[in-house]
């Protein structure tokens, strides 16, 4: 019987790991810029966009693919960045 309220005990100790955590991922952030900086964005350890600037220089109707490109690169080096981050605080925060 002991064992079943250890076992208890040990899912509230990784749910409450798990919410410190993700409170963790959410203020860690990431700018990330394109080469010549025509995009830049930031992007939380949870993956999520929270800004983007375009410059007026780009936005014009003949750039759609150039942007579209620029864009996905630029989101990719984010997430890169992040996940560099986020394996860092699993090590320290959580023990992997």
């Amino acid at each position: 019987m002991a064992n079943i309220f250890d076992n208890l005990k040990q899912i509230g100790q990784l749910k409450q790991q798990a919410s410190q955590f993700e409170r963790i991922l959410r203020s860690k952030t990431v700018e990330a810029s394109s080469p010549k900086g025509e995009i830049k964005l930031t992007i939380n350890g949870k993956m999520e966009l929270l800004s983007i600037e375009i410059s007026p220089d780009v936005l014009r109707p003949e750039n759609k693919a150039y942007l579209e490109k620029l864009f996905k690169n630029t989101f990719s080096s984010a997430q890169r960045e992040i996940e560099k981050i986020i394996g860092s605080e699993m090590k320290s925060t959580l023990g992997f």
